[in-house]
This record gives C-alpha cells, structure tokens and sequence, in this order.
C-alpha cells in the first residue's frame, strides 16, 4: 500500500497504466469476495433461524448453486454455541485459541475492506497523478467508458438487467442502436479498401466496419457478410459468461477468472474450450443418441439465440475453436462431428464485421449487461501500446495488427483472431484528447492476409489518419463560426 500510495518516480503513462492493472484486479477481487461473503451470509441466517425454533420437523437446507457446470467451494457451515456459564480466565484464555465459528466471515469482510481500500487508493493516486501532469483539454461527451467511471444505464436497459433469467430463458440485453450512414465515413472506408488492392489482396474476403463514436454514423465494405471469425467469436463467449455471472447461473471462483483472463488476453484455446463447457452446460466426447444428443444439442445451440434474441441475426457461435491441446483435439470429433453432419449446422462459427463493432461498441458504452460488468470486459480487452512493453511479449496481438502504428498514448481495446486462413481484429480507438472516438472491426478471410504483416497496420494508420484530420478540421470550422 505504501509503495501504491508513493510510487517511484517514472513517466505518468507508465504509473497509471500500474494503477489501472492493480485497480482491475481490485475490482476482480471484490467480486469475488463478495459473493463468497453472501453465500456465509445466508448460511449463517439460516443456522440462525434453525436455532430460534430447534422443535420444529424442518429438515435442513441444503446451501447449493443452481443451474452451475461446476459447483464454486463453500465453506463448512458454522455451528453455533449454546450459551454457557461463567468460566475461569483459564478456561476463557483457552477457548480464546479455539476457531470462531464467524470467523471466516470476518477474514473475508476484512479481505472485501482491503480490496475496496486499495481501489480507492489508486483511484486517489491516479487521480494525483493526472494532476501532476500537463492539464489536458476540457472533456467532451463521449460514448466511452474511462476505467473507474459508472456509467448510469437508462432505466428499460437497468430494469432488463436486474430481472434475473434462467439459463432458457437469457438472452442479451441490448437491443440495436440506431446509427446513420456516412458519406464521409465511407470514403475513409473506401480508401482502406483501396489500400488492400494496392498490395496485390484480393478484396473479395475483405470485410471492414467503421463506427465513429462521436457521431453515431456507420460504414464499412461487405460489413454484413458472415464470416469465419477465428478467436474473435471469444468475445461474445465472454459477454456470455459476463451474463451468467449477472443473472447467477454461474458463480465466480478463481479458476473460472484465470480462464476468461487466458482466453481474452492470451487467446488461450484450452481456456475457451473450459469456458464454452461452462456457458453452454455441455462438453466434448464421443458421440451421442437420443435424449442425450438431443440435451446436448439444445444446450449448444442456445448459444446463438443469446445474441439473435438481441438482433444478431444469422449469428453462429456454437462451435469450439482448435486445437485445444487438453484434450487432444486438433480438430472436431465426436459429437462435435455429429453436430455438423445431422443437423448441417455450419463447419465453423460465422459472424459479420457489422457483428464484432457492435458488440465492442456496447460494451464501451456501458450497456452490455451491465455497467460493472462493461467495466470487467473493458479490463480484459485493454492492451498497452507502448512499443517497449509489447514488444517483449512474444506472440502479442499489437505486431501486425490495428494497434502496431498508433501512437502510444492512444487508449486502445481489441480483440484478434489470426489462423493460417485468416487475420481479423475488432478493436476501439481514441486519441488521448478524447476528441476522436471510433470503433474498427477488419476481416481478412484469405492465406493471403494471414500471411501479410503490414495489411492491418497499414489500414490502421490511414483509419486513424483521416478520423484525427476530420476531427481538426471540425475544430477549426468550429473556431471561425465562434
């Protein structure tokens, strides 16, 4: 604490960009803990009313999780003391070194006390930092989320959030907002086309959306057509499983988080497949018939009516992504095969550009699911464009893609999906004046792109180019109508 309260002395980028890391895992904490705290909470009010009325022919309740694939770890119920006579200071000093029975509840309200600390701490620290630095321009409105904002939710988005849903029932709580057609936009779209002919691709498994957040336009090149995603289909996993947690069909534990940090952050196919498992109820295996296939099937295909529900038409997610190393997959088998074959569901995952940039757009506006849990995924997807810190992580996702040519001190959120076949990335963008705000999804579904390093970088430089030129040129109409 110390240490976060003083920090050595370094550049502010890199001192908040620690403070928001630490601020991240602090709120990751605080979930965590307190849920484990309601769970004692309920256990402890019913050894309380068990105790008020010890005659009555109840049987005992039994403290379980609903609707789970994995049950989280609950702690031993506390047995409750009956009250006994004055002791001798011995018999006290003795019965002092014995276990309380509330105690793990308090070891966890002193954890929840630290954890809320420590984020209000470098929430402060972050704060101090930014005053120490050059004041930036006043702030404008923006659709953007800053990492320790709350974001209030309109009162029909708050009320579909807070009604809880089976796991039949949930489906995705943000409806298709209306954005209009750019001309302008489109020339800049135009140009990135363009600029994909100019290096000899094909611009036939082309696809680019741009959404300018500022303006609330759209446009983009084959922007509809669906596409095999590769690992960006994991970002609507992660909305998913960000809605069970909401709704508690899945409780969190330190397994589920390390896998939802491995499979966004490092693409981790192991870490999906463990995920998929969890927010579709099934799993891979051989094949099967019957009621169980039926089961099995009914719970995977639930998947893509999340999102459809929401306007996502023609969405397919309910494939897994390989190889997955665990368990000795290289490619579908089993039932997975089966799948594919009885009931021609497509041989992979499809989803548009259109698809991805709205996806990415609602989670940085605060509505998907919730604001908390737009604020979770915000962490996740964050990268660090300092070209000194990414380009010591071998196989990072800046080197060729959207983020490699921007400027480091462009607050920047993606996520990419590259295979032999394909390079993909969706990703948000805006400058540090907070004054050019878009979203950017690109699909190239071609060996040819997959093997082309300088393809995404070089539409990301342009993109950017133009948005930050119009956003001058806006500035200085702006001046001489003042």
């Amino acid at each position: 604490m110390r240490q976060l309260l003083n920090p050595k002395p370094d550049t502010i980028q890199q001192q908040n960009a620690m403070l928001k890391a630490k601020l991240a895992r602090a709120d990751r904490l605080i979930v965590q803990l307190r849920a484990e705290t309601s769970q004692l909470r309920a256990q402890l009010t019913q050894l309380h009313r068990r105790s008020a009325s010890p005659r009555a022919n109840v049987p005992p309740t039994k403290v379980s999780v609903s609707r789970t694939v994995e049950r989280s770890p609950v702690a031993p119920t506390p047995r409750l003391k009956q009250p006994q006579p004055k002791a001798s200071r011995r018999s006290l000093r003795s019965a002092a070194g014995r276990r309380s029975p509330v105690r793990p509840g308090l070891r966890l309200a002193t954890l929840l006390s630290f954890a809320i600390g420590l984020t209000v701490a470098a929430v402060f620290n972050m704060q101090r930092l930014q005053q120490q630095a050059v004041a930036p321009p006043q702030p404008t409105a923006t659709a953007t989320l800053q990492p320790s904002a709350q974001p209030q939710l309109p009162p029909s988005t708050a009320a579909a959030v807070m009604q809880k849903q089976t796991i039949d029932e949930l489906v995705y709580n943000v409806q298709p907002s209306s954005l209009e057609s750019s001309a302008a936009l489109q020339s800049i779209v135009d140009g990135a086309v363009a600029l994909a002919a100019s290096k000899s691709l094909s611009t036939e498994p082309l696809s680019i959306t741009l959404i300018d957040l500022k303006a609330n336009t759209i446009a983009g090149y084959q922007k509809e057509k669906p596409r095999y995603p590769a690992s960006v289909v994991k970002l609507f996993w992660l909305v998913i499983c960000e809605a069970q947690l909401e709704n508690g069909i899945l409780q969190p534990d330190p397994a589920l988080s390390a896998d939802l940090t491995a499979m966004i952050v490092h693409s981790d196919n192991d870490a999906a497949s463990r995920i998929f498992d969890r927010i579709t109820q099934t799993t891979s295996g051989s094949t099967l018939s019957g009621e169980a296939y039926d089961t099995w099937l009914k719970n995977r295909l639930r998947i893509n009516q999340f999102f459809r529900a929401a306007g996502y038409d023609g969405l397919s997610i309910s494939q897994k992504n390989y190889p997955i190393y665990s368990l000795k997959l290289d490619g579908p088998d089993g039932r997975e095969l089966q799948m594919r074959d009885e009931q021609q569901q497509p041989i992979r995952s499809l989803i548009t550009t259109d698809q991805a940039a709205r996806l990415m757009q609602e989670i940085y506006s605060g509505k998907s699911i919730s604001a908390s849990r737009s604020q979770e995924m915000i962490a996740l997807l964050t990268r660090d464009l300092n070209p000194e810190n990414w380009k010591k992580q071998p196989g990072n996702s800046i080197a060729g893609f959207l983020g490699e040519p921007l400027p480091a001190d462009v607050r920047f959120a993606s996520k990419v999906g590259m295979t032999t076949k394909t390079r993909h990335e969706v990703a948000f963008i805006e400058s540090k004046d907070g004054k050019v705000a878009y979203i950017l999804a690109v699909f190239g579904a071609d060996p040819t792109y997959s093997q082309n390093s300088e393809i995404l970088p070089a539409i990301s430089n342009a993109v950017y180019t133009q948005m930050m030129e119009r956003s001058a040129h806006a500035d200085v109409v702006r001046k001489d109508e003042g």
